[in-house]
């Protein structure tokens, strides 16, 4: 191992580099929740807050820490379990669900709703380039105006109770569609931009036959007497073999030349279809991403994110203001069309949450700039559009349609007869606002011994809570217990 000049081993120098680095990551991931309930109320998500953060600390600015090789390598693996936990969220209940009336079903809505935004963005897109906006290859440039980003509308309907309603299901789902296939055409078109080859295309269809057998099996096995033993040994069988298809994805992937993240993305549609919602195996696998792969990823990021690059001319400033707005109207022109059965107001609303981007936008803009169709100068400014319209959306959203008032109680409820109730408990309601429970199991909250938890709510389902059960932020929970007890826990559940 060869010295420098202070008489220590280089290697030595390095390797305190990276932990020093990977200690400011730390500290970034684990101030930006925090930073964004205290200083926000959560109006800014805390992965605009640790990308900002990560800016701020990175060569850009401050010089405090910097992407090292050991950095990077746990940023794309955060960067592929993202993926995998955007394909664990998938609820194919909701997307197969039969419609109530005799019209189409929103799943077919939805598709033609991404069909036009996908239009929409095509034609800017090449306006754009007929302008003399020169972007190296439009297409790529329509699918990320094509996507939104259901880490946003997710919360933000929750937050006003709008997933109880048809309205709030039907946003959802529409988001969620357009993540899905954008996701696959952005697999699709890299893999043909970096083989050249049309016929190339075909592997991530074979990529798609391999999840089907694979679900095949898995769903054939998950009931042989050896596992379920097997799993109730402090072994973590499920947990190790969650990650082992999520390897055996990449690998595959990676193998076929397609792009690894769809191959996670299919591992965890996987995991979805054969866990149960909610259940402990998926609380696990959402507390390691969210507690440690996701927030290394945003961060490097924000360490990556060159801001001398958006020193530019007009000429660029008005391309980006240009690709803001057709995030919004490809969306907008969408719900007016697909959402008429509902009023203007709330189909402005839609229009303007779905315009939102995250996740999905910086995982593109990233693959276009390592494939080349982007620049770096482009690919940070989508990433800067990003976070504005977190910051936009949210906000007007609930400007334009409010709060959802009217939502009918489930049939067969009622209130619990007094004399069902200990002398002197109550009954009451208590909204988790504080994000600083979500991904913890409900036995290492420490409630109060005076309350029981009856009901969790979420969105349009009710859990019934168990030890490994997580609140998320904005979950309505119904609890019995002493009123002095109900009002500490409210307290502690508001902060």
């Amino acid at each position: 191992m060869r010295e420098r000049g202070g008489g220590r081993p280089e290697g030595e120098i390095s390797l305190n580099s990276t932990y020093y680095s990977l200690l400011i990551v730390t500290l970034v991931a684990f101030m930006s929740p925090w930073l964004s309930f205290k200083l926000t109320r959560g109006f800014i998500p805390a992965i605009v807050i640790e990308i900002l953060l990560g800016i701020v600390a990175g060569p850009s600015l401050s010089h405090l820490a910097f992407s090292t090789q050991y950095i990077r390598f746990l940023s794309n693996l955060g960067f592929s379990y993202l993926m995998f936990l955007s394909g664990l969220e998938i609820d194919f209940d909701v997307i197969m669900q039969k419609p109530a009336g005799s019209g189409s079903p929103a799943w077919v809505r939805g598709i033609w709703f991404f069909l036009t935004a996908l239009a929409i963005s095509l034609l800017i897109a090449y306006a754009m380039e007929l302008m003399g906006m020169h972007f190296r290859q439009p297409i790529f440039l329509a699918l990320i105006l094509s996507t939104t980003s259901i880490g946003i509308v997710t919360p933000a309907l929750k937050e006003k109770s709008w997933l109880l309603v048809p309205f709030g299901q039907e946003i959802l789902l529409y988001a969620l569609l357009a993540d899905i296939v954008t996701l696959l055409l952005v697999a699709a078109y890299t893999t043909l931009h970096t083989t050249g080859n049309a016929a190339s295309v075909l592997l991530v269809m074979f990529l798609l036959l391999l999840f089907v057998v694979a679900y095949i099996i898995l769903k054939a096995v998950r009931g042989v007497k050896f596992f379920r033993v097997v799993e109730n040994a402090t072994s973590e069988l499920g947990l190790r073999g969650a990650f082992a298809l999520i390897l055996i994805f990449l690998a595959l992937a990676e193998a076929l030349g397609t792009q690894v993240v769809v191959g996670a993305f299919l591992a965890g549609a996987i995991i979805s279809l054969l866990s149960e919602r909610h259940s402990e195996l998926t609380q696990k696998l959402n507390s390691i991403g969210y507690g440690f792969f996701l927030p290394i990823f945003f961060v490097n990021v924000g360490l990556t994110f060159n801001l001398r690059s958006l020193v530019a001319g007009p000429a660029f400033w008005i391309s980006m203001l240009v690709i803001l707005v057709a995030m919004y109207a490809n969306k907008l022109i969408g719900t007016l069309i697909w959402m008429r059965s509902y009023s203007i107001r709330r189909r402005l609303g839609a229009g303007v949450l779905l315009g939102s981007q995250l996740s999905l936008t910086i995982v593109a803009s990233q693959i276009g700039q390592q494939i080349g169709v982007l620049s770096t100068r482009t690919a940070n400014g989508i990433v800067l559009l990003a976070i504005v319209t977190c910051l936009i959306s949210p906000g007007v959203f609930t400007r334009l349609v409010g709060r959802q008032k009217d939502v009918a109680a489930p049939e067969g409820t009622g209130k619990l007869p007094a004399d069902f109730l200990p002398d002197g408990w109550v009954v009451s309601e208590i909204e988790v606002l504080s994000p600083r429970f979500s991904h913890t199991p409900m036995r290492r909250l420490l409630l109060p011994q005076e309350v029981l938890f009856i009901t969790v709510e979420r969105g349009a389902e009710k859990i019934i809570p168990r030890g490994h059960t997580v609140l998320e932020q904005f979950d309505v929970i119904h609890v019995m217990g002493t009123p002095k007890a109900v009002d500490r826990l409210r307290r502690r559940f508001g902060q």
